[in-house]
């Protein structure tokens, strides 16, 4: 044999070198191509352990800065920090004189009864939901036959003719005087 079997590592390592040059070429370049494929099949396929990710922040928090940087940290850490625990201390002084007992338990009692009422009108509507599901259906059965559909226009009219009747009764049996202080 007289060419060189590459090792594994070492393609590795020149399509990582390929990668860190790529900075200055663009993006569409075949040898970043060929490297980005080079990294996919040598690297393996099994997913990482469960607390790869856990491992890898606690290595990259104990890791030294470079110089002249320092740690990340809030400006606003202290301040929060501060107003937290002052309200944390005056919420405790509040509870164990008594002042703030009242209306947390009145704010309590609200919001147990703006759930209750939030529960019984979902109940409510689930409920009518039913019933006008259930009317529906009866009058799509009534609407859909013939004999049924001529008895409910039957027992209609009938209503409508006997409520005329019974006004035309009611208003003749009124004295004249009560009808036409009535139209004024």
């Amino acid at each position: 044999m007289t060419e060189k079997q590459h090792e594994p590592d070492d393609d590795l390592l020149r399509a990582l070198e390929v990668l860190n040059a790529a900075d200055a070429g663009g993006d569409d370049d075949p040898e970043i191509e060929a490297a980005l494929r080079t990294l996919a099949r040598l690297l393996p396929s099994a997913s990482p352990r469960q607390d790869f990710s856990r491992r890898v922040i606690a290595a990259i928090q104990r890791a030294p800065l470079s110089p002249g940087r320092r740690k990340l940290r809030s400006r606003r850490r202290a301040i929060i920090t501060s107003l937290t625990a002052a309200a944390a201390v005056i919420g405790t002084v509040l509870w164990t004189t008594g002042f703030l007992r009242i209306p947390v338990a009145e704010i309590f009692l609200l919001v147990v009864q703006s759930g209750t009422l939030a529960v019984r009108s979902v109940t409510f509507m689930l409920d009518m939901l039913r019933f006008v599901d259930r009317a529906a259906r009866v009058l799509t059965a009534v609407l859909t036959s013939r004999e049924m559909l001529s008895v409910v226009g039957t027992a209609a009219f009938l209503s409508l003719l006997s409520v005329a009747a019974l006004r035309r009764l009611v208003s003749s049996s009124q004295p004249l005087r009560q009808r036409e202080s009535m139209k004024c």
